[in-house]
């Protein structure tokens, strides 16, 4: 399969042993060796996969190298399972000298591993959600975290619920305590009546008793956090229920990304939904992200995609800051927390809590000029995204801590984050003609 080609181009996927490609390196000319700890088969290798071959796709088009060092992958599949993590991260350490470690795994696998990445003393970039104490009290200065939080966007559809003026709103969500959580984020910028929260039961299919609750209850609009198969099932229900035109919804990006609107078909056209990233976005790297990959490995670019992709940028950038050493942390630490790249997602830097700032946008189901279903911008919902917990975080760091020296790659316009503040209710974005956009009286 083109995929497996793909990936065994530059990295070798191993879940009961770590093995490398050979590399050929000039004297004096260390090879860069990055660890990939990802969900790569089972139900989540979707999230493993795509965040992969969009790092793969950026260190193709550099060569297979960060500030002329030769970069070696090596890539351990923990199959949606901690306790495989630990396995496989173990044997990862104990059989490879790397660099950097990055991770696309579940909160889960997430939670029990990171001990032993951190007791390793290697730099972790993190392209999945992390356990939310991870950007709190738990932060490290080891462990930065790439992937949009789930709070962001969760933040991000209640700043659109409020500058829409919705007063009455419902919320669907799996029946796990991240529902719990989507609220807590939604709440922290739309303080209206939240009229019910419905909890369809784990792998439903359907949803007749739900949409009947719905339309019972006449809210001003509807947020969707469902995820997977159940939440493109729900879309799919909500439009042939004729709701769609009734109440608009709104939902959470992970279900309306591009490889998954198929499952929806045409009757997703229209229905908005958050995410921290538009395959429309006039960005400096992302036409040419997405030419190349869609040409590699034959199907959309994501969101996961574009999260692996920066990933690429970022090391780049670190070593280029560095003149390509690995050997001093403090300075490797500093070119990581400098940022300085061209993110294809727009704006990026890191948070005193190695934290991502980012933007998060507004998405509408469109068709793209190959008449497939696609995603097009309806506007920033939040330009410079700060998550709560940074000042949870002990870690404080300033201008002149990562400041490059005079003459290194990079020194020119070095700066490190400001105190964040709550960002401001945005302007409406342009709503499509139709459905009309929740809250449009």
């Amino acid at each position: 399969m083109r995929l497996l080609a793909a990936i065994f181009a530059l990295l070798v996927s191993v879940s009961g042993s770590a093995q490398a490609l050979p590399a050929t390196t000039a004297a004096g000319n260390p090879t860069i060796v990055v660890g990939v700890i990802a969900t790569l088969s089972g139900p989540g290798a979707m999230v493993g996969q795509d965040s992969v071959d969009g790092f793969t796709t950026a260190l193709k088009q550099m060569g297979g190298r960060f500030a002329n060092q030769e970069v070696r992958l090596v890539a351990v599949d923990d199959r949606g399972s901690p306790d495989m993590a630990v396995q496989v991260t173990r044997r990862l350490l104990e059989r490879e000298k790397v660099d950097f470690v990055l991770t696309a795994v579940s909160q889960s696998s997430m939670a029990a591993i990171i001990k032993q990445l951190l007791d390793a003393k290697i730099f972790i970039l993190n392209l999945d959600a992390a356990p939310p104490s991870l950007l709190g009290g738990d932060c490290h200065p080891a462990l930065f975290e790439l992937g949009t939080p789930p709070e962001a966007i969760n933040e991000a559809a209640g700043l659109y619920f409020a500058t829409e003026k919705v007063r009455r709103l419902v919320v669907v969500g799996p029946d796990s305590p991240a529902t719990q959580t989507a609220v807590a984020g939604l709440r922290r910028f739309w303080n209206e009546d939240l009229v019910e929260i419905l909890r369809p039961r784990h792998g439903a299919i359907a949803f007749k008793e739900e949409i009947a609750r719905i339309r019972e209850l006449a809210p001003d609009a509807v947020y969707s956090v469902m995820t997977g198969g159940m939440g493109v099932a729900f879309v799919r229900d909500y439009a042939t229920s004729g709701l769609k035109s009734e109440i608009p919804l709104l939902g959470a990006w992970t279900v309306f990304e591009r490889s998954l609107l198929p499952g929806m078909g045409e009757i997703g056209l229209d229905i908005l939904n958050v995410g921290p990233w538009s395959p429309d976005l006039e960005t400096p790297h992302n036409k040419r992200m997405m030419t190349d990959f869609e040409l590699e490995y034959g199907r959309p670019v994501t969101s996961w995609v574009a999260q692996g992709y920066d990933a690429a940028l970022l090391l780049e950038s670190a070593m280029k800051a560095t003149s390509g050493r690995t050997s001093d942390r403090e300075a490797v630490r500093n070119g990581l927390r400098r940022a300085e790249f061209a993110s294809v997602r727009g704006g990026f830097r890191f948070d005193t809590n190695h934290g991502p700032s980012v933007p998060v946008y507004l998405r509408r189901v469109a068709k793209d000029a190959k008449g497939r279903l696609s995603l097009e911008s309806r506007g920033v919902l939040i330009k410079d995204w700060h998550g709560a917990a940074v000042p949870q975080c002990p870690m404080r760091w300033t201008d002149e801590t990562v400041a490059a020296k005079p003459g290194t790659p990079g020194a020119a316009g070095a700066t490190s984050p400001k105190p964040p503040k709550p960002p401001q209710a945005p302007a409406p974005a342009q709503p499509p003609k139709k459905p009309p956009v929740a809250g449009g009286h």
